[in-house]
C-alpha cells in the first residue's frame, strides 16, 4: 500500500506539472487582426465579421482557456474548459470579433475597430500577454499582423504594410522554400551539387578499397595456414600408405613365405624387417 500511494503521489506530481506547462498562454502572440472583413472568411453562422487570430508559437500545447481578449473598453473572457481551447504547437486559432457574446466559445461579442489596439491578456484579466496595433487606414478585406522573421527561432514583428489576410497559415515576408528550390537558388549551376557527389562517391570507394585489401590479407594467412595443415595430413596420409605398401610387398614376396599350399614356413632372413632385433620380444622356437 506504501508503494502504491507513492506511485500515485509521482503520477499527480506528472500530471499536475504536465498541465501547468499545459497553461502557460504567454507563448501566444495575435499574429493578424482584420476590422473590415467584405470577402475574408466567414463564421459558424455565415456573418461576416472582424476577427483576430491566435498564434502558437511553443513546441507545446498551450490552453489559454481562462485568458481575456481587450478592445479598448470591451473586455471578452474565453470559457475555460473547452477542449478546443487547447492549441497545438505552430498552430492558430481565429477568433471573432462580433455577433453576441453567447454565439459561443471563440465569438468576443464586440467588434475592433481602426486606430485602436486589440490585447490578449492572462488569466488575471491584468497582465498583458500580446497586442497588436491596428492602422486607421487600414483597407477592407486587409489585415494588420505579425511576420516571422525566422520560422525556427519564431522571432516575429508587426508588418507595417496591410497585407492580404491568411487565417490558418503562418505568417511569413518570404513563401517557405523547399529544399530543391533552395539548392537551385544557392546553386544555380549546379557545381556544389556535383562536387559533393564526386566526394561521396570517391570516399565511399576509397572506404570499400580500405575494407577489402584488410580482409583479403587475413584471407591470404588464413590461406596459407590451412595449406601448410593440408600438406603435412598429406604428408601423413601418403606415409601411411607406403607403410602399407610395404607390409603387403613383404606379406605377398618371396622373402618370408614360401610357396606351400596351406603350410606357411618362416625362414630367416636378412633381408626383411621382421628379422630386426627390435621386433623379437620372444625367444625364437627351437626347429
Amino acid at each position: 500500500m506504501h508503494l502504491i500511494r507513492k506511485v500515485s503521489s509521482a503520477a499527480a506530481a506528472i500530471l499536475l506539472s504536465t498541465g501547468a506547462l499545459a497553461q502557460n498562454a504567454s507563448d501566444l502572440i495575435i499574429s493578424e487582426a482584420l476590422v473590415e472583413n467584405v470577402s475574408s472568411v466567414v463564421d459558424g453562422y455565415g456573418r461576416r465579421t472582424a476577427w483576430l487570430e491566435l498564434f502558437n508559437t511553443s513546441q507545446g500545447t498551450v490552453n489559454f482557456g481562462g485568458c481575456f481578449i481587450s478592445a479598448g473598453d470591451s473586455l471578452y473572457m474565453i470559457p475555460r474548459g473547452d477542449l478546443r481551447t487547447k492549441l497545438g504547437p505552430r498552430q492558430s486559432v481565429v477568433i471573432y470579433c462580433g455577433g453576441k457574446e453567447g454565439d459561443g466559445t471563440f465569438f468576443t461579442g464586440f467588434s475592433l475597430k481602426k486606430g485602436s489596439a486589440v490585447r490578449l491578456l492572462s488569466n488575471d484579466g491584468k497582465t498583458v500577454i500580446d497586442s497588436l496595433s491596428i492602422p486607421s487606414d487600414l483597407p477592407a478585406d486587409m489585415s494588420a499582423r505579425k511576420i516571422a522573421l525566422d520560422a525556427k527561432a519564431m522571432d516575429w514583428q508587426a508588418d507595417p504594410l496591410p497585407a492580404e489576410p491568411s487565417p490558418g497559415a503562418m505568417n511569413i515576408h518570404a513563401p517557405m522554400q523547399s529544399g530543391a528550390e533552395r539548392m537551385a537558388a544557392t546553386d544555380p549551376h549546379g557545381w556544389i551539387l556535383t562536387v559533393t557527389s564526386i566526394t561521396v562517391v570517391f570516399t565511399a570507394l576509397l572506404i570499400l578499397w580500405f575494407i577489402f585489401s584488410i580482409s583479403g590479407r587475413f584471407a591470404v594467412k588464413a590461406g596459407k595456414k590451412l595449406g601448410r595443415q593440408t600438406s603435412a595430413a598429406e604428408d601423413d596420409r601418403e606415409a601411411t600408405a607406403a607403410v602399407i605398401a610395404l607390409a603387403l610387398d613383404d606379406y605377398l614376396g618371396s622373402s618370408i613365405h614360401d610357396t606351400e599350399s596351406y603350410t606357411i614356413t618362416i625362414n630367416p632372413t636378412d633381408r626383411s624387417a621382421w628379422a630386426a632385433p627390435g621386433r623379437n620380444f620372444r625367444n625364437k622356437p627351437s626347429r
